[in-house]
């Protein structure tokens, strides 16, 4: 059975059950009372992994987790899983207030926050521990964490309501486009996007001035939206309330292919944010899970089991190989082929551990400038 027939066997059986997320990891594991569903003695025990809900979290079970418990592709045999939906936010929150007693063998998170949490002696080092380490770019992992995705930040805009060419940062500010311009608050994307312009502008995480100088300049030309939540701007996009922002290339790919909008993706040629995504493993754990955990990721690692989460929802696998297990119709329709080129703006060289520690202190002075 191939990969992408296995996924699809799973997604029409997830389908006619109904199940939440949350759910359907948890019963996906524990099977009908005393019936052992791992393919194995039973004696391992099940992951315990915290993620995302919604669709994000119903594709990463069925293309990460699922594969795992059934013994597909390239685990051979059976293991078990247990999902807790969960904000990132909370479980980031969590570990670093209590680092030696977590209460998940793994958990999903983002490139900026892994190194945190792993300089803080809360992490397995993947780069000593987990075979299969060195099928990740050097671009997309650090020695905490490997990506199984990789999300492409850059500008995402109308362009049947936008007659001009839109390459640059730069190109927000301009008086065309007043009121119509999209920006995310600090405590979201807004940070990430504005520590890469104030490194462009000539700053550095301890000196934030170029970058409030362009936000004020962006700010008195155009007067931006701020919008809370992505799905948020999906509907002003659709309202022609926002008709350009600082955006994830998938979603402006949504935005293309599901409402009919006339959608561009642009990634700015000074650089851009790349956010990665993946599965770091907490080291205050039993042994048998820490090893369970590493079972896992060995699969993640690999090209068949990242291509399902690319195809379901646009955002590129970290590994160029996984391409040729993606449909040709996606690759054609999406933005999922990042080139060299393109690839290398993303290398910005910002020092996110330290722009976290400093995010208390600069995240007024941005909301200032923000609402002046």
């Amino acid at each position: 059975m191939t990969v992408n027939n296995s996924r699809s066997t799973r997604r029409t059986i997830i389908k006619a059950t109904g199940g939440s997320v949350a759910a359907l990891g948890i019963a996906g594991c524990l099977g009908d009372d005393d019936e052992d569903t791992n393919g194995d003695d039973g004696d391992r025990p099940a992951v315990q992994v915290s993620g995302g809900g919604g669709g994000y979290g119903e594709s990463r079970i069925q293309n990460f987790w699922e594969p795992f418990e059934n013994g597909e592709g390239p685990y051979g045999d059976g293991h078990s899983y247990e999902y807790t939906e969960m904000a990132s936010d909370q479980y980031m929150a969590d570990i670093q207030q209590n680092p030696e007693n977590p209460d998940f063998d793994t958990v999903e998170l983002d490139d900026q926050r892994a190194p945190i949490l792993g300089e803080a002696g809360a992490l397995v080092n993947h780069a000593e521990e987990i075979d299969n380490w060195e099928n990740i770019p050097d671009a997309f992992k650090t020695e905490w964490m490997g990506a199984s995705t990789v999300f492409p930040r850059g500008i995402a805009y109308r362009a049947d309501e936008i007659d001009k060419e839109i390459s640059s940062w730069d190109d927000l500010i301009d008086p065309d486009l007043e009121g119509q311009v999209g920006f995310e608050p600090w405590e979201n994307a807004g940070s990430k996007y504005f520590y890469v312009i104030n490194h462009i502008e000539g700053g550095d995480v301890n000196n934030i001035e170029p970058g409030l100088e362009w936000m004020e300049e962006f700010v008195e030309t155009t007067d931006p939206i701020i919008f809370d939540q992505v799905d948020q701007a999906d509907s002003m996009f659709e309202n022609d309330e926002i008709l350009i922002t600082p955006y994830l290339s998938a979603r402006s790919d949504s935005l293309r292919l599901d409402s009919g909008l006339d959608m561009e993706f642009v990634i700015p040629e000074e650089g851009s944010v790349m956010d990665y995504w993946g599965y770091p493993i907490l080291r205050h754990r039993p042994e048998e899970n820490i090893e369970e955990a590493k079972a896992a990721l060995e699969g993640h690692y690999t090209p068949e089991i990242q291509a399902g989460f690319a195809e379901d929802f646009g955002y590129p696998p970290a590994m160029q190989e996984a391409y040729e297990y993606i449909s040709d119709e996606a690759l054609e329709e999406r933005f999922l082929e990042l080139t060299e080129e393109q690839t290398e703006r993303f290398d910005v060289d910002i020092d996110w551990v330290e722009a976290q520690r400093l995010s208390d202190e600069h995240g007024p002075q941005f909301q200032q400038v923000i609402a002046s």
